[in-house]
């Protein structure tokens, strides 16, 4: 066998194919610079309107005044005052006021007085709770009506009772009369 001459030791390929790829990555171009600057950006904030902002007062004061005994919504009513008379003044003041009278069963022709002159008002604020005075007046109107619904009932109910007891009473007088009959001695008989 003839001998061979010494090989020269193998070079690994994969350094000098990543030596290769580095040398054509930095030929590469850059990618763009990226600027970052601030904007100052208007944002609307959605107003909530008036009328909005009454209806939500108007709910949380129904909701508290819903939980109130009678002696309490007495002294809500004591409390609010002669400001709350002034229905252009404070037409806010004078539709809680209606709500409480309303609730109280109390005086319902001042409620209803106090929301009639809050849809006269002529001010911003009388117009935000304009409608929310029509809603309180429908109600208290439709509470009236209610009411004297009951009361005739109730009256038809007392007159029917009086009868009810007068009928009673003949009735009585009738089984007096029967129980009469039946135990007179009988009388010398036919002869």
């Amino acid at each position: 066998m003839p001998v061979s001459e010494p090989r020269p030791p193998r070079r690994p390929l994969l350094p000098l194919a990543l030596l290769g790829a580095l040398s054509l990555a930095a030929c590469a171009p850059l990618p763009p610079r990226v600027e970052l600057r601030e904007r100052v950006v208007e944002v609307s904030v959605p107003q909530v309107a008036a009328a909005d902002r009454a209806g939500q007062q108007l709910l949380r004061l129904h909701e508290r005044l819903r939980a109130l005994a009678p002696a309490e919504l007495a002294q809500e009513i004591a409390a609010a005052g002669p400001a709350a008379e002034d229905a252009a003044r404070a037409p806010a003041a004078a539709v809680q006021l209606a709500l409480t009278l309303t609730l109280a069963h109390a005086e319902p022709a001042r409620a209803q007085a106090l929301l009639d002159q809050v849809q006269r008002g002529d001010t911003a604020e009388a117009r935000a709770w304009a409608g929310w005075s029509r809603l309180l007046a429908s109600r208290l109107a439709e509470q009236r009506r209610l009411d004297g619904e009951i009361e005739r009932l109730n009256q038809q109910a007392r007159e029917n009772q009086r009868r009810l007891d007068q009928l009673n009473e003949k009735l009585e007088a009738l089984k007096a009369i029967e129980r009469s009959l039946h135990t007179r001695p009988a009388g010398p008989g036919p002869r």
